[in-house]
């Protein structure tokens, strides 16, 4: 990894996060409700941004890692995790409840996992989580934002790194919207697939925004 950050897609919104260091952070796992076939990975510290079953399996692991399912502030080894509160529809809660925006320092990165996003309810949470280098964003619809919400939520934000998650896969079984709609809107952007991992330092970050659609992986 020769230093790098590396980030492995395991599907829908799942992702393994590894540090130089070696820490590895695994955010809102999956239940076989979204795939007949679990990712079998190792995890020191899990976020989960609400309790909904797409994101909460913390079952899945053997290694009994730490939970992190709240808002505040966690320092964790090399890294530093803040949960936002925000809201998983647009009516300030009173739909879905509460989501947990996850913003993930490590490597001198600044990485930010929108779980099923809705609103942010006001500005305060946007401008918190400003400067992102890379951002894990919703774009299928579904009990979260839809991909012309996404794009535009994309240009707000203004990542480096934009990463499309909760979308169809071949193998996922929610009725999610698969990522050629969201893909034919964002045609402004750079497109990169990097596959189902990439590894980055924050010196190969681009400097505009760039749109990296990766492929889910089980192991």
């Amino acid at each position: 990894m020769n230093n790098s950050t590396r980030i492995t897609f395991l599907g829908h919104s799942m992702f393994q996060i590894r540090s130089k260091n070696g820490l590895r952070i695994v955010m809102d796992p999956f239940d076989e409700n979204i795939k007949s076939e679990l990712p079998d990975v190792g995890a020191d510290i899990v976020t989960v941004s609400h309790s909904h079953f797409d994101h909460s399996n913390t079952e899945i692991f053997k290694d009994s890692p730490e939970i992190i399912a709240e808002s505040g502030k966690f320092n964790k080894k090399d890294v530093k995790i803040t949960g936002y509160v925000s809201f998983h529809d647009d009516k300030g809660g009173s739909l879905r409840g509460k989501n947990i925006i996850y913003e993930i320092e490590m490597n001198e990165m600044r990485l930010v996992h929108l779980g099923d996003f809705g609103s942010f309810g006001d500005d305060a949470t946007a401008g918190l989580i400003g400067n992102m280098d890379i951002l894990f964003i919703p774009v299928g619809g579904i009990y979260t934002i839809n991909y012309n919400e996404a794009a535009e939520l994309i240009e707000k934000l203004n990542p480096k790194i934009a990463v499309p998650m909760h979308f169809k896969e071949r193998d996922t079984k929610l009725g999610v919207d698969e990522i050629n709609n969201f893909r034919n809107i964002i045609k402004g952007y750079p497109i990169k697939e990097p596959g189902s991992y990439f590894d980055i330092r924050k010196e190969e970050l681009p400097g505009e925004t760039e749109i990296w659609i990766m492929e889910g992986c089980s192991k």
